[in-house]
This record gives structure tokens, C-alpha cells and sequence, in this order.
């Protein structure tokens, strides 16, 4: 079951990467929201995205988060590896550096809390805990984003996004164990409740970023954060971690920061595509306009 879960994780991490850049080429620009929404391309997306998610939830269900949410990683390579053929550059040094920090630094990490954790019920007060935690560092996020442009505020973006994502496994979780329990029940709606509020803000923020920067980017904040915020609301507040050492909780700190600063490096790194523009010879003077000409049209036209 466990070889099936990542299976379907690793298929969710495909959909993933191919719905966001379908979104992404229609959000690109600045295009707002409400317009995004009635492009073709954009309700593809949406749809690779919902397909993802189920066998992602599918997933979570035949394994622990631990063990799927990591799977993920798979995405930030298809990504970049996909941006490079379409746009026909070859593989930098540094984009290299970056994608291996990513990988090692998270998959390290995730090595190391599934060595050290053990599955834990997830009770209402861990789940109001991480739902207050993910709500201030959304609201963080955005406070910092407002007065950035561009790849810093794809970056600051993605990384809230990714922090209300990484509250959703705990919260499909919750559900389904109240719903294994106690069926339909108050606690069940709530968690249901708790994370369509976590889903929509993730979906609002990882909106914006894409048309702040380019998809990879964004895909490899999500990858990265999501899951570092998985096993950290796991271990700090399910418990799932009652034999945690000092030492391994720096080495485990130390693991997330590579995967953080190939993330940083990696925005960094990739080319941001320009809308093409007309480019005009100011050197070249202007043409007059004869007098006799309405005033309409003695705007003066320079040529190309």
C-alpha cells in the first residue's frame, strides 16, 4: 500500500506542475483573478489540479504524511526541467546547485522526521492551534508582500500559500478520522469547514504569485514549504515526536533551511519572461503635422 501511496503522490505532483503552469500563462501579466477565471487554459489547470488533489488525498489515506507529502519534490525538477524545453536553454550551474539543495535538503528532512514520528490522533484543539499558527503567517505574508514586486513577491506569496497548504493534510486527516469514529458529526463539519478555509486561501495566494513570477518558482516554494509545515505542525503540536532530541531537531532545521535557500536561490536563478514591446528611435524626429489638419490628428506618430 505504501508503494501505491507514492504512486499517487507522485502522479499528483504531475498534475500539479502541469495545472500550475496551465494557470500561470493565464494569470501571467497581472491579469486579475476574476479574469483569469474564464480562459480555457486556467479551467484546464483547475481541472489537473482537482485530479491531483484526490489521489493526493487518496494517498494520505494508504500512508502517513511523512512518507507522501515529500513526494512532491518530484514537481520542482519536472517544472524546471519542463520551462528549459520550452524556452530551449540549457541546465545553469546554479539552477543545478539550487534544484539539489531542493531535493537533498528536503527529502533529508522528511528522512528524518519519519525515522523520529509516530502517528498521533489529531484533536480539535491541534487542529484550532495549527489553524491560528497558519493564519498569522498568512497574514504575515501578505503584510510583506504588499510593498514588493516581482520575484520577491512571488517568492513572499508562494511561501503563504504553501504554509495554508501544508495545514490541509492535517486537516484531511482530522476529518477522516472523526468521520471513521463518529460519521457525520459537529467536529466533522468543522474540519471540513477548516480546511476550505485553508484550501481557498492557499488557492488565492498561489493565484497572485503566478502572475508575479515565473511557474517554477512558485512550484518550488509549494514543494518545499507544504511539507516542512506538515511535519512541523505534526511534531509541535500532534506530538507525533515524543523522543525528539535537541541534536536531531537542529539537524532537521538545518535540512530545511538547504531546501529554503535553493528555493531563494532558484527564484533567483530563472529567468522572468517579458511581455514583448515596440521599441522606438526617439533619435529620429518626429514629422510636423500641417496646420490645416484638425487637432485630432496632429498627435506626431514616430516611426519604427
Amino acid at each position: 500500500m505504501t508503494w501505491l501511496a507514492i504512486g499517487l503522490a507522485l502522479l499528483n505532483a504531475c498534475c500539479f506542475t502541469a495545472g500550475t503552469w496551465l494557470q500561470h500563462s493565464a494569470s501571467a501579466g497581472g491579469a486579475s483573478l476574476a479574469a483569469a477565471v474564464r480562459r480555457p487554459r486556467w479551467l484546464a489547470g483547475l481541472a489537473l489540479l482537482a485530479t491531483g488533489a484526490v489521489m493526493q488525498v487518496n494517498a494520505l489515506r494508504l500512508a502517513p504524511v511523512t512518507v507522501i507529502e515529500p513526494a512532491g519534490v518530484i514537481g520542482i525538477v519536472i517544472s524546471v526541467v519542463w520551462a528549459l524545453r520550452i524556452r530551449r536553454a540549457p541546465l545553469r550551474w546554479g539552477t543545478g546547485r539550487a534544484l539539489a539543495a531542493i531535493v537533498v535538503g528536503t527529502g533529508a528532512f522528511a528522512v528524518l522526521a519519519a525515522l523520529n514520528t509516530v502517528t498521533r490522533p489529531v484533536t480539535t484543539a491541534a487542529q484550532l492551534q495549527a489553524g491560528a499558527l497558519v493564519l498569522a503567517v498568512v497574514a504575515g505574508c501578505l503584510l510583506v508582500a504588499r510593498p514588493l514586486r516581482g520575484r520577491a513577491r512571488c517568492l513572499v506569496l508562494g511561501m503563504g500559500g504553501g504554509t495554508a497548504y501544508g495545514c490541509t493534510s492535517v486537516m484531511i486527516r482530522a476529518a477522516t478520522e472523526q468521520f471513521a469514529s463518529h460519521g457525520v458529526s459537529a467536529p466533522l463539519l468543522g474540519s471540513l469547514a477548516g480546511l476550505a478555509a485553508t484550501v481557498l486561501a492557499g488557492f488565492w495566494l498561489v493565484q497572485r504569485a503566478y502572475a508575479d513570477g515565473p511557474p517554477e518558482s512558485t512550484v518550488a516554494t509549494l514543494t518545499v514549504v507544504d511539507p516542512l509545515v506538515a511535519v512541523t505542525i505534526g511534531i509541535g503540536l500532534l506530538g507525533e515526536a515524543p523522543g525528539l532530541t535537541l541534536p536531531i531537531a537542529a539537524l532537521g532545521l538545518a535540512f530545511a533551511a538547504v531546501a529554503i535557500g535553493g528555493v531563494v536561490r532558484l527564484s533567483h536563478d530563472i529567468p522572468t519572461p517579458q511581455p514583448s514591446s515596440v521599441t522606438y528611435d526617439r533619435s529620429i524626429p518626429c514629422p510636423e503635422v500641417p496646420s490645416g489638419v484638425s487637432s485630432s490628428a496632429r498627435t506626431p506618430i514616430r516611426p519604427m
